[in-house]
C-alpha cells in the first residue's frame, strides 16, 4: 500500500475500534495497536511500510525526550543505586547468560551474538512506565527499582547502537571509528547540552513572552526534532539528540508544562510504532511455529525474571524483588530498533529464527499488562504468608518548586488576587505553592523568590505531573471566567477528592461550579456588599 494517508486512516480507524473494545476488558492500548498492525499487515500483505516506520521512529524520539526530562542530575543522584548498580548488574548478567546460550546452543557469530544478547536484556520502557504512571505505582519500591533499571537500559541503548556501527564498519579501522565516535559525541554533547543549557532559558523567556500556546508548542517541537536531527547528522541516533534535549529542559522551570504539551505527540507516535511492530507479526507464520515461539517467549520471561529476582532480592525483600522481576521480564521496543539497525548492516541471525525471536518478543510485550494487573495475586501465590509486605518509598525530594508537596495549598493564578491569598496563608502559617501560565506574572513571582510553578492549570497532564492529588486544597485565583471553568472541571477529573475554592461575581458561573465535585464558590459581590455594610455600621458606632 503506497498511499500513506490511506494506510494511516485504516490503522487509525481499526485501532480506535479495537482499543475501545479492549478498554472495556481493561486491556492496555498497546495490545490494540499491536493487533492493529497484525491485522493490517496480514490483510494487505504488508510486513512493513517505510513511510510509516519513519513516522514511528519519532515515537521513540519523543519517548527518549520525556525520559530525558526525568533524567536531571538531581534525580540521578537520588536514584544512583537503582540506575547504576541494579541497572548495570541486570544488563551485564542477563546479556552474559543470553550470550552463553547463543554461543553453545545456536553457534552464533560473536559480534551478532553480542548485539542480540544486549538487545534481549532490554525491557519495555514504553509499556512499563506507562503502566506505573497510570496506576500511580512509581513511588512503590518495585516501581522505583523498575524505573532505575529502565533508565540505565535506555542510556545503554546508545552505546549498543554505536557498537553496531563499529562491527559493521569494513572500510575503517576500529580505533579510527572509535576516535570519530568520541569526537562527534563530544560535539553533539557540547552543542546540545552546554549550548542549549545556556541558550534555552533565554529563548524560552522570549517564547513565553509571546503569550501564545501555539508558539510554545511549536518551539518545543523545533527543539526536540532539531536536536534529534543534529545528532543523526553527526552519525548518532535520533534518540540520543532527543534524550540530551530532554535533560536540558529538565533543568528549567518549564519541565512540567513541556511534558504536558508533548506527551500527546509521544503517545500518538508510540501508537504508530507499536502498529509497525504488529506488522512484523505474520499470523500464518505464528500458527506454523506457535509452540517454538511460545517456548522462546517463556524462556525469555523465565530467564530474565530469575536473574532480576536474584539481584533485587540481595537488596530488598521477596515481594519487592518478585514484583520488580515480573514487571521487567519482557523485552522492549528498543530491541526492535537494535535488530533493525543490525539487519540493515547485515549483522543479524538466520532470518527464520530471527522472525521467531521477534514474535516471541512481541508476545512478551503483549503479556506485560496482564502480568502487571496480576502482580499482587501472583506474589501472594508464590510468597508464603508472613513474609514482609510491600513497602512504599517516601516521595522523592526534588529541588526547587517543581511539584506539590503533601498538605500544601495550591493557588492557580498568581496575579494580584493570588498573591493576596498567598500573603494571608503565610500569616496563618500555611504552606502554599502557586501555578501561573502568564510569563510576566511567573517571572515577577520568581524574581520575588516566591514558590511558583510555571504551567497551564487547565491541562490534566500538567496537574498529574505536579502531583496535584497531594494538595491540601486548591484556590482558583483567576479573573477569566472561562479559565476558571476549565480549571475547575480539570481538577474534578484529575483530583476529585481535593477541595477547590473559587471567587466569582457571576451567579450563573457560581451555580455551575457548585455542581462540580468538591468546588466551593464564593460570591464576591456578596462579600463586597457585606464589607461595605460592616464598614458603615462601624462608622455609625464610632459616631
Amino acid at each position: 500500500m503506497e498511499n500513506l494517508i490511506t494506510l494511516i486512516l485504516i490503522c487509525a480507524g481499526l485501532s480506535l475500534v479495537l482499543n475501545v473494545l479492549l478498554k472495556k476488558l481493561q486491556v492496555e492500548s498497546v495490545i490494540g495497536y499491536i493487533l492493529t498492525g497484525m491485522a493490517v499487515g496480514f490483510a494487505f500483505d504488508l510486513e512493513h511500510s517505510a513511510s510509516l516506520e519513519t513516522v514511528a521512529e519519532f515515537g521513540i524520539v519523543f519517548l527518549m525526550f520525556t525520559i530525558g526530562l526525568e533524567f536531571s542530575p538531581h534525580k540521578l543522584r537520588l536514584m544512583k543505586k537503582e540506575v547504576f548498580l541494579y541497572g548495570t548488574l541486570q544488563m551485564g548478567i542477563t546479556a552474559t547468560v543470553f550470550f552463553a546460550a547463543g554461543h553453545y546452543l545456536l553457534a552464533l557469530e560473536p559480534a551478532v551474538n553480542l548485539i542480540v544478547s544486549l538487545a534481549l536484556a532490554l525491557s519495555s520502557t514504553a509499556i512499563v512506565l506507562n503502566l506505573l504512571t497510570k496506576n500511580r505505582k512509581v513511588g512503590n519500591l518495585y516501581g522505583r527499582n523498575a524505573v532505575g533499571v529502565l533508565l540505565f537500559q535506555d542510556i545503554a541503548v546508545i552505546p549498543v547502537l554505536l557498537m553496531v556501527s563499529i562491527f559493521a564498519s569494513n572500510h575503517q579501522s576500529v580505533p579510527e571509528l572509535l576516535l570519530d565516535v568520541v569526537i562527534d559525541g563530544a560535539i553533539v554533547f557540547a552543542l546540545l547540552f552546554f549550548g542549549a543549557r545556556f541558550a534555552t532559558p533565554h529563548l524560552m523567556e522570549q517564547v513565553i513572552g509571546s503569550r501564545s500556546n501555539e508558539i510554545f508548542v511549536g518551539a518545543l517541537l523545533l527543539f526536540v526534532i532539531g536536536a534529534a536531527q543534529l545528532a543523526h547528522t553527526l552519525g548518532f541516533s535520533y534518540s540520543l539528540g532527543a534524550f540530551i534535549a530532554g535533560m536540558v529542559i529538565a533543568e528549567t522551570h518549564y519541565k512540567h508544562q513541556v511534558e504536558a504539551d508533548l506527551i500527546p505527540f509521544r503517545d500518538l507516535l508510540l501508537g504508530v510504532f507499536f502498529i509497525t511492530v504488529g506488522m512484523q507479526v505474520s499470523p500464518p507464520f505464528v500458527l506454523e511455529n506457535l509452540f517454538l515461539i511460545l517456548a522462546v517467549m517463556i524462556s525469555l520471561l523465565v530467564v530474565k525474571s530469575i536473574i532480576l529476582f536474584a539481584l533485587i532480592r540481595v537488596f530488598h525483600g521477596t515481594r519487592t524483588a518478585l514484583k520488580t522481576a515480573l514487571l521487567l521480564s519482557q523485552c522492549g521496543e528498543f530491541s526492535f530498533v537494535i535488530f533493525e539497525t543490525a539487519q540493515a548492516n547485515d549483522l543479524f541471525m538466520d532470518q527464520e529464527f530471527g522472525q521467531i525471536l521477534v514474535m516471541a518478543i512481541v508476545f512478551t510485550m503483549m503479556l506485560t499488562p496482564f502480568l502487571f494487573r496480576s502482580l499482587d495475586r501472583i506474589t501472594d501465590l508464590l510468597v508464603r504468608e508472613g513474609d514482609e509486605d510491600e513497602e512504599v518509598s517516601a516521595e522523592q525530594p526534588t529541588s526547587g518548586h517543581d511539584h506539590v508537596k503533601a498538605n500544601q495549598v495550591v493557588i492557580c493564578g498568581f496575579g494580584s488576587l493570588g498573591k493576596r491569598v498567598a500573603q494571608h496563608l503565610v500569616r496563618e502559617d500555611i504552606d502554599y505553592v502557586g501555578v501561573e501560565h502568564e510569563g510576566h506574572m511567573y517571572r515577577a513571582a520568581t524574581d520575588d523568590y516566591l514558590p511558583v510553578i510555571f504551567g497551564n492549570a487547565s491541562r490534566s497532564q500538567f496537574l498529574r505531573g505536579i502531583h496535584i492529588d497531594q494538595a491540601r486544597a486548591v484556590v482558583i485565583a483567576m479573573s477569566n471566567e472561562e479559565r476558571i471553568r476549565q480549571v475547575a472541571h480539570t481538577l474534578q477529573h484529575v483530583a476529585p477528592e481535593v477541595p477547590v475554592f473559587v471567587c466569582s461575581s457571576n451567579d450563573k458561573l457560581i451555580a455551575e461550579l457548585d455542581l462540580v465535585g468538591s468546588t466551593q464558590s464564593i460570591n464576591t459581590q456578596d462579600q463586597k456588599a457585606l464589607a461595605l455594610v460592616q464598614a458603615l455600621q462601624e462608622r455609625e458606632g464610632r459616631i
